[in-house]
């Protein structure tokens, strides 16, 4: 399907996410809250400062993504946690309250960004209803749970934006095939579910193979921690990104380590919308204006060597080929030498112009 007719996503009434408006930056707050309220907020204000459109949050139902039976140790996690399981973990460290909300909804609000959720599973979605919030998010881990998948199909208002990380072709096509039935919209992030990620295992141009495969917004799910390789995807089409923020990457937890400090963020920002604006539109773009302008200072004209009378016909002694470029272009060289006679007095450095001598068209 030409990208051309991929569906614009609409977020809070707005043409937010497709081709040909501004790329859509969502600031992934994730577990980088520390569990404390002003730290969530904050980042929320950091988050509009960097010039994101959206903040996001992950609401853990620890038992809706991990086993009770699983410890700390499988993710790396016991020096710093204990061994401990990883439900705990999840429990007591790292989910976003329930409680805080629609408090930082609102405030994402009355800070001019839209606020999205990653839910794992029914509870999460039957919460999520509830609030009403602007984007649902489906994180890696679940783009294999098809029948949580055929669960959020059109029981939210809200567009879908799903994470494929760790995904072999085959998952993505049969996530596709249920979530591209949600009304209100559904993208799909090129993600690498490592963290973070080394540069040869970013696979950026898996994004413009994905645009053309499903004829579908394809976003970066970004886990670098840099803020360039964004720059590869947004020549690759990406229409949506997501990139986690921290207060202070020295911070103890997960997440802290490959997100970006506020500075850096303002930086991605910065990049991602630079890039694009270079980029252009799909097919050839026109020369601006100033461009336009600039034809006349530095084209070339044929030009007059010397003061020549009416009816004086021209030749190659006569003239030579420079700038500006206000007179006729070089190409009509070869029909000024054809025997074409001046119709009026010229003088010596002008250019030669159309009116003085009969050319055809």
């Amino acid at each position: 399907m030409p990208l051309t007719k991929t569906k614009t996503l609409m977020v809070r009434g707005r043409p937010a996410i497709g081709v040909g408006i501004s790329p859509y930056i969502i600031s992934e707050i994730g577990t980088n809250h520390n569990q404390s309220l002003e730290t969530a907020r904050e980042l929320v204000r950091q988050t509009a400062i960097a010039g994101c459109d959206c903040a996001k949050f992950q609401i853990y139902e620890p038992n809706e993504i991990v086993s009770e039976n699983v410890h700390s140790s499988v993710y790396g996690l016991d020096e710093k946690y204990g061994d401990v399981s990883a439900r705990d973990i999840f429990e007591y460290h790292l989910k976003t309250p329930k409680e805080w909300f629609p408090e930082l909804l609102d405030f994402c609000h009355e800070l001019g960004l839209d606020c999205c959720i990653t839910i794992h599973g029914e509870h999460g979605l039957q919460w999520a209803r509830n609030l009403s919030v602007d984007l649902i998010k489906l994180a890696s881990m679940d783009h294999t749970n098809i029948p949580f998948m055929e669960s959020l199909v059109d029981s939210i208002d809200v567009p879908i934006i799903a994470s494929f990380g760790m995904a072999v072709l085959d998952d993505i096509d049969e996530a596709v095939a249920i979530l591209r039935n949600h009304s209100a919209g559904f993208a799909l992030f090129h993600c690498v579910a490592i963290y973070p990620p080394k540069i040869d295992e970013m696979h950026i141009r898996n994004i413009a193979f994905l645009r053309e495969r499903y004829g579908l917004q394809v976003g970066f799910s970004d886990h670098t921690s840099d803020t360039v390789t964004c720059i590869a995807a947004v020549a690759q089409g990406a229409t949506v990104f997501e990139k986690h923020l921290t207060l202070d990457c020295a911070q103890d937890g997960p997440d802290h380590k490959f997100a970006l400090e506020p500075k850096e963020m303002t930086t991605f920002v910065g990049n991602i919308q630079n890039t694009y604006k270079a980029l252009g539109q799909d097919g050839f773009n026109e020369p601006s204006k100033q461009e336009l302008i600039n034809r006349k200072l530095y084209l070339k004209s044929i030009i007059l060597k010397r003061d020549l009378p009416a009816g004086h016909r021209i030749t190659r002694k006569d003239i030579y080929l420079a700038r500006p470029g206000t007179g006729l272009q070089p190409k009509y060289l070869n029909e000024v030498l054809s025997g074409k006679l001046l119709v009026r007095d010229v003088y010596a450095e002008q250019p030669l112009l159309k009116e003085d001598l009969a050319l055809t068209e």
